[in-house]
């Protein structure tokens, strides 16, 4: 038993002796590729080992999410995971392949991106009372899309807790819900500032509201839960191991992933792309987040209606 605990602990030590892959459970190009990307360089650099992106994405990140749960718990295979992966999706499909809480082990927060609650131009509103007031006036006339638990389930908050007969259209392809709101396709949609913010300030879209909190970015934009008292909605990505990965490499992946995050011209580059860093919180810290996360999605995915498919 004593050599084995030996050879755990020089293991932890040495890590790591050979390439790192974090796999990113949606495509090349999103938002979360581009944040991780900043990352990775500067990440692979302190670990003294390249640092691989590994894009696997489908099934709104199921796919590379079990992978990664399923994977060795040596550090070598790590997942660049978001809320959808591991808090929202469970409330959306009866058969998960992973539990997001226990086949993972956290390591540490990286940021959020703020959503704006925008419309197209063509459509007559200038707030959100005034969106809740057209949209009462013309029941099945607004639709919604989304393409992921979060922006569905933000949408469907949206709609029950003002008492609207939004149409909510699923799409496969993020992108593609963005082209068809520009489009006039559909009328309004929550959408991330990474994807968001260029549309915005040249006028093809127009932000009503930002959700969770105002932003600097988009200023005079009020806060959703100012239009809407109890709204209360927000996303954030983070870095996360496979369940049984040794404490020490939790440890040194959290201390270096905290040194990168630090840096000034990451977090530039991270502000750069619209993104907002997170409070730093421990692994502890940050498991504990995501339960309270979950707890809190299981109260809007039933006050919305949503029922496991």
């Amino acid at each position: 038993m004593l050599l084995l605990g030996t050879t755990t602990n020089a293991s932890a030590q040495t890590y790591p002796t050979r390439p790192v892959k974090i796999v990113l459970p949606f495509a090349a190009g999103s938002p979360t590729d581009a944040v991780l990307r900043v990352i990775s360089a500067p990440l692979s650099k302190r670990l003294g080992q390249p640092v691989i992106v590994d894009n696997k994405p489908g099934a709104t990140g199921m796919l590379g999410t079990e992978f990664v749960a399923k994977a060795q718990p040596d550090g070598y295979t790590l997942l660049f995971g978001t809320n959808t992966t591991q808090v929202a999706n469970k409330y959306f499909f009866k058969s998960l392949p992973y539990d997001g809480e226990k086949d993972f082990a956290a390591i540490a927060v990286v940021g959020g991106v703020p959503h704006a609650l925008v419309v197209n131009p063509s459509l007559p509103v200038n707030s959100v009372q005034e969106l809740i007031a057209y949209a009462k006036a013309n029941p099945g006339k607004v639709s919604f899309p989304y393409a992921n638990s979060t922006t569905r389930i933000t949408g469907s908050t949206f709609r029950v807790m003002t008492q609207t007969n939004l149409l909510e259209i699923p799409y496969k392809a993020y992108g593609q819900a963005v082209t068809d709101l520009l489009g006039g396709q559909t009328q309004m949609m929550f959408i991330d500032f990474a994807t968001g913010l260029a549309h915005i300030r040249s006028g093809k879209l127009k932000a009503l509201a930002i959700t969770p909190e105002r932003s600097t970015k988009l200023p005079g934009v009020p806060a959703m839960r100012e239009a809407l008292p109890g709204f209360e909605i927000g996303n954030w990505n983070g870095l996360f191991a496979p369940a049984g990965t040794p404490r020490d490499i939790v440890d040194r992946l959290h201390r270096e992933m905290t040194a990168v995050l630090s840096t000034p011209e990451v977090q530039q580059q991270i502000d750069a792309l619209g993104y907002e860093l997170l409070k730093p919180m421990s692994p502890g810290e940050f498991g504990k987040y995501i339960s309270t996360e979950s707890a809190h999605y299981a109260k809007l995915a039933k006050s919305a209606g949503i029922e496991p498919e």
